[in-house]
């Protein structure tokens, strides 16, 4: 049985992704800073294999016993979906944000998964075929960011989208590591969805008319990721199953 572990795992998107993947037969590994063992037992008494764990991105001391878990109760890790995030300074430009908040979002979005990626990894080379998906977001692509006329011009939230650069950033550099391991590595942005992170003016990334995503649908792109054949890509960027720029 493949093994996958989703960071996040107690809403939201993460929750729709751990669904999506016990759907397709995966034991799923839930990790969240709060308990989600309610859940794991509702989903264990379904039918699936669910582990749940107790992790905070901003305590590398807490990712011991999740490696612990892990290797104890499957041995591997197939799939690894660095999912949680936190979004708390929308509206805050680069001249007003302060350094507590920067470094907050900046450790719980990129260092954290960064590190806890690192300590996956012998798990990860256990695996015939393991993957990474990174949740990263379209306000935070270079290409967007450079261009004056981008629709995302006004979508500011400077911590939040330093640390999804950076999460860009982990993503190429894991993607190079593993490759000999046939590992592959990617970015995802599940688009505009409507979960608890969201706010009434976050971006619609340019489309006035859109309706949010449902947190499956907004799921479905880093699922199709996890579980990429040999014959997937590896170090891009994608939204809606198709490659964007960085």
């Amino acid at each position: 049985m493949k093994v996958a572990m989703v960071t996040g795992a107690y809403q939201g998107i993460g929750l729709a992704t751990c669904e999506l993947l016990m759907e397709q037969g995966y034991a799923v590994v839930m990790g969240d800073i709060q308990d989600c063992s309610e859940k794991a037992k509702t989903y264990r008494e379904q039918g699936y294999e669910v582990t749940p764990v107790v992790i905070n991105l901003a305590d590398t001391n807490t990712f011991s016993a999740v490696y612990q878990t892990i290797e104890e109760t499957y041995g591997h890790l197939d799939a690894l979906i660095n999912n949680a995030a936190i979004l708390k300074d929308f509206g805050i430009g680069p001249i007003e944000l302060q350094e507590e908040m920067l470094r907050e979002v900046l450790e719980i979005n990129q260092i954290g998964p960064f590190l806890l990626t690192q300590k996956l990894i012998p798990l990860l080379k256990k695996s015939q075929e393991p993957r990474i998906v990174n949740l990263s977001t379209q306000v935070a692509q270079l290409a967007q960011l450079s261009d004056m006329d981008s629709p995302l011009k006004d979508d500011i939230c400077s911590a939040y989208q330093m640390s999804k650069i950076g999460v860009n950033a982990n993503t190429v550099l894991f993607a190079k590591a593993l490759e000999p391991f046939s590992g592959k590595v990617n970015s995802c942005c599940p688009g505009w969805v409507e979960t608890d992170m969201n706010l009434d003016d976050l971006p619609d990334y340019g489309d006035s008319q859109a309706r949010p995503k449902t947190v499956r649908e907004g799921a479905d792109t880093s699922v199709w990721l996890a579980t990429l054949t040999k014959e997937g890509p590896t170090a891009g960027f994608f939204t809606d199953r198709q490659r964007i720029d960085w």
